[in-house]
């Protein structure tokens, strides 16, 4: 008889946007089927092109969820948080995986078979609505960052800054308070590029009248200026 889930691992299972809907007895079957990873920081949790036969919720710590070009290039395509599910939709889909993961930090990571998720669908089948809902949210995330990754460094620099002015902006007598929620060399692998080159790019905003940086965040005096680039066009 399986054993009692975990406390955290329950909690997180319950977070998750993927069942969000789902009675609480059905997550509790799907957490006493999950298998707890503790990983210490920088541990690979899957490899990219590895059979998709399972997918992980965080339950503590952050996962990176990223892509190695043949040159090296690292390009982080998600960092995930505790309740966030990752490799979902390949372990959805089956066949391999199309990223790699690592722990970012330690993190505790619960593991779900991918016929556990097939079973509690069939089990509640109104959860469906919102696991399409997901994917389908995946796709535009993924066109979104096709189009971004067409433009040049500063360009994709100005809509990141553009879209946290717009989602975490703060008013203040200088202009918009925006933190930019990540490091920067994490910010640079974000946008597929190198600390050195995205540096440059901050560089040319200041320059141009359009931001000052302050340590973990930038103060924005023309967010017009940063929509126009990130748009991929400049006056």
């Amino acid at each position: 008889m399986p054993s009692e889930p975990r406390s955290d691992v329950l909690a997180a299972l319950r977070a998750c946007r993927l069942w969000q809907n789902a009675s609480d007895e059905a997550v509790a079957r799907l957490a006493r089927v999950t298998t707890a990873q503790e990983a210490p920081r920088g541990t690979m949790l899957l490899a990219e092109g590895d059979p998709a036969t399972r997918f992980g919720v965080v339950v503590t710590g952050r996962v990176r969820i990223f892509h190695s070009g043949p040159d090296g290039r690292v390009i982080t395509l998600e960092t995930m948080e505790s309740g966030q599910p990752f490799a979902s939709v390949a372990a959805l889909a089956g066949g391999r995986y199309p990223a790699n993961a690592d722990a970012v930090t330690a993190a505790t990571v619960a593991w779900i078979p991918r016929k556990a998720i097939f079973e509690m669908l069939a089990a509640e089948p109104e959860i469906a609505r919102t696991v399409i809902a997901d994917l389908s949210m995946r796709v535009m995330n993924l066109t979104d960052m096709v189009q971004t990754l067409a433009l040049d460094v500063p360009a994709r620099l100005a809509r990141f800054l553009f879209q946290r002015s717009l989602a975490v902006g703060e008013a203040t007598p200088e202009g918009l308070r925006v933190p930019l929620g990540t490091t920067k060399a994490e910010l640079a692998s974000s946008l597929g590029t190198v600390p050195e080159t995205l540096s440059r790019a901050l560089a040319r905003l200041r320059d141009d009248g359009v931001l000052e940086v302050r340590g973990t965040h930038v103060v924005v005096y023309d967010v017009g200026a940063l929509a126009r680039l990130g748009a991929g066009y400049e006056d």
